[in-house]
This record gives C-alpha cells, sequence and structure tokens, in this order.
C-alpha cells in the first residue's frame, strides 16, 4: 500500500521544502504556498488518472479484515492513548468476526 505523499511527492518538492527555513521571511509564505498548491494539482491529478494506485493490494479481493487493516494503518499515528483505544477496537472487531463465524 502506497501512502499519498509518496504518489504525489517528488525529490523538487522535498528539496523546496528543506530550503523552506533558509529562504528569508518575505519569502516563505510564497514558496510554501506554491508547495502546498503543486501538491494539490498533484492529488487532483491522481484522482483523475485512471491508474489511482493509492488502493490497497488485496482491495479485489473483498476481504473482511479491511477495517482491522485500516486501524493498523492509522495506529502508526495515534499517541499511546489513541493506539490503546485503537487496539480495543481491532480486539472488538476480532471477537465480533469470531462470534458471527460460529454462529452464522
Amino acid at each position: 500500500m502506497e501512502s499519498i505523499d509518496t504518489l504525489i511527492q517528488d525529490r523538487h518538492l522535498q528539496m523546496l521544502k528543506a530550503a523552506l527555513p533558509y529562504v528569508d521571511n518575505a519569502r516563505q509564505k510564497s514558496i510554501a504556498m506554491m508547495v502546498k498548491f503543486m501538491e494539490l494539482q498533484r492529488t487532483m491529478a491522481l484522482f483523475d488518472s485512471p491508474e489511482n494506485n493509492l488502493r490497497m493490494c488485496s482491495q479485489e479481493e473483498e476481504t473482511g479484515d479491511a477495517p482491522l487493516q485500516m486501524l493498523n494503518a492509522i495506529r502508526e499515528y495515534c499517541t499511546e492513548k489513541e493506539q490503546e483505544m485503537i487496539d480495543n477496537m481491532m480486539t472488538f472487531v476480532q471477537m465480533f468476526s469470531t462470534y458471527g463465524a460460529l454462529f452464522a
């Protein structure tokens, strides 16, 4: 699975972002706005493209564990307390699916 950032970023945008703190204050805003505008253009182009790669690899299989995979992907960016809540949600989803499989 690819992050949207890896699909819309390139080394040129990264170089502009890295140089930003070294530019005088008067130009920082303009450069930062230009970078964000370029990212927005690339995001729009990504979703207009038929080769949109922003999908999980197993999407065609219609797996029932997509919610768990999504929670696992989100968990990486959470605080410890949020991770604990996600862990609880994942446990609940797993218990619910096991219960459904047993009594279906």
